[in-house]
């Protein structure tokens, strides 16, 4: 399904890598549809930039006109803007036709070092265009010119003030991405800073050692902007947009003698149109289905503040499991709570469910990614310290761990007891990675059981065999 309209405001690029050609890749992985005014056309290849031939003024204004007199955009990414012409026109017709959401991919070098912004544009891209802006998403070069700094100025300890003093040119949300950032060789965390509130936010994905990166400035801003015309909130645009990215990379063809592309469509794409951002305060109080779990007793159980439903049936009809799923995940969307299937990947498509939870023995973490996408959640279980290293390492959402105590649901299940799950807590704080803790979870022990700092508790018959399910569900929470 396609929805949301973006009007991307760049430059051609003819190698395919970056410009509208990979904005419009990204736009439609992202499940959204582009529309495009192009401002300037290059002769371009991975190795380099060997001509730009700037639009007509009158033609640029003239396709962004007919864009949207007709195809109305939800949001709005400028990239390219090549001269101060250009950039002023971009910002009167922004301002012109009150487009809103706004992404300025601050555009000034190709990857190759081509400049692709006459100097006399910064000015006008740093006091008409940002301040228009709903996002600018500059790396560090670019925020360095827009700052009148030099880039040794922007070090792992800095990075966070200087999208602070980026804020101060208008926008409401500043990217700063910290690929360019020289003092973090494993990681690159980008900077997400809300001028109204003065909050900010990092994003952090592993670097990738790797010279095809071309486009991802570009692919990268219209992403976001192809969240925002889908009416994600600007922080979940951009974790979406960096889950994206980062997959994108690590794919990448490897096309090209120079800086290649990247691979635009490493997720199905019906899948990274949709998802929810993963927010570990939903694991509180983790319900977890069982034969006792009624319809009835599941909808008190979410009137009463069950934060997350784990449907674990076992019945040997995939059609059974389905019908119950899909039942199940109406029920959670009536309370706005999130739905979690266990093991079944197939299941889990079929009924849309927020994602799945993966045991030791079920498909990887990894494997379960490349079919769900992004934006759908996986948990895995981890009794083991390893466990939950590579659980990390694999992009889990979070962790199931234990087993806390004996259960009768799983008696194959390994006891690790509370100080094993403390342990495993402890490591998984490192790695900024939530832990649900399960496995015999009930309402004497269950005060004993978040004791441990896990982000919340799983259980099963607690509720499901509760003679007063709504009771036991807030004991269990307060």
């Amino acid at each position: 399904m396609v929805r949301g309209k973006v009007l991307v405001v760049a430059g051609s690029d003819s190698g395919g890598g970056a410009g509208v050609q990979a904005d419009v890749k990204a736009i439609l992985a992202h499940g959204a549809f582009a529309t495009t005014a192009i401002t300037a056309l290059t002769a371009q290849n991975t190795t380099g930039v060997h001509g730009v031939h700037a639009a007509p003024l009158e033609f640029i204004e003239a396709q962004i006109e007919a864009v949207v007199t007709d195809l109305p955009p939800d949001a709005c990414k400028t990239g390219m803007l090549a001269n101060a012409a250009t950039t002023r026109a971009v910002a009167d017709a922004i301002e012109r036709h009150r487009l809103t959401n706004v992404v300025v991919d601050t555009v000034m070098l190709a990857k190759g070092g081509a400049s692709l912004l006459e100097a006399e544009a910064l000015e006008v891209m740093r006091d008409r265009l940002a301040p228009l802006a709903t996002v600018i998403t500059p790396n560090v070069p670019e925020a360095a010119a827009l700052l009148n700094l030099s880039e040794e100025e922007f070090v792992m300890e800095t990075m966070a003030t200087r999208a602070k003093e980026l804020g101060k040119l208008g926008c409401q949300w500043v990217l700063l991405k910290g690929g360019h950032v020289k003092d973090d060789a494993e990681m690159s965390v980008d900077y997400l800073y809300e001028a109204n509130t003065g909050r900010t936010t990092t994003f952090s994905s592993a670097r990738i050692d790797t010279r095809h990166t071309h486009g991802t400035g570009c692919t990268l801003a219209s992403s976001i902007a192809a969240s925002l015309a889908q009416r994600y909130d600007v922080p979940t645009a951009v974790h979406r947009a960096k889950r994206y990215i980062s997959e994108a990379i690590r794919t990448s063809p490897g096309y090209g003698a120079g800086h290649g592309p990247l691979n635009h469509l490493p997720f199905h794409a019906g899948a990274a149109a949709r998802g929810k951002r993963f927010d570990p305060r939903c694991l509180k109080l983790y319900l977890v289905s069982s034969e006792a779990l009624t319809m009835d007793k599941l909808r008190q159980a979410l009137e009463a503040g069950v934060t997350i439903v784990q449907m674990r049936d076992k019945d040997p009809s995939t059609r059974a499991l389905i019908e119950r799923a899909k039942a199940m995940k109406a029920a959670c969307d009536e309370y706005g709570v999130p739905f979690i299937v266990n093991d079944r990947v197939d299941v889990a498509i079929a009924c849309d469910a927020d994602g799945v939870h993966l045991g030791q023995s079920d498909m990887t973490c990894a494997e379960a990614r490349q079919i769900l996408g992004p934006n759908k959640w996986i948990g895995v279980s981890c009794r083991e310290v390893s466990l939950a290293r590579q659980a990390s390492a694999d992009d889990a959402d979070y962790i199931g761990c234990g087993a806390c105590f004996g259960t009768n649901s799983k008696g194959d299940a390994k006891v690790i007891g509370l100080d094993g799950v403390g342990k495993v807590i402890a490591v998984a704080r490192e790695l900024s990675l939530p832990v649900v803790a399960i496995g015999g979870v009930s309402l004497e022990n269950a005060a004993s059981v978040r004791a441990t700092g896990a982000d919340g508790i799983a259980v099963i018959s607690a509720v499901a065999n509760a003679a007063d399910v709504k009771k036991a569900v807030h004991k269990l929470l307060h």
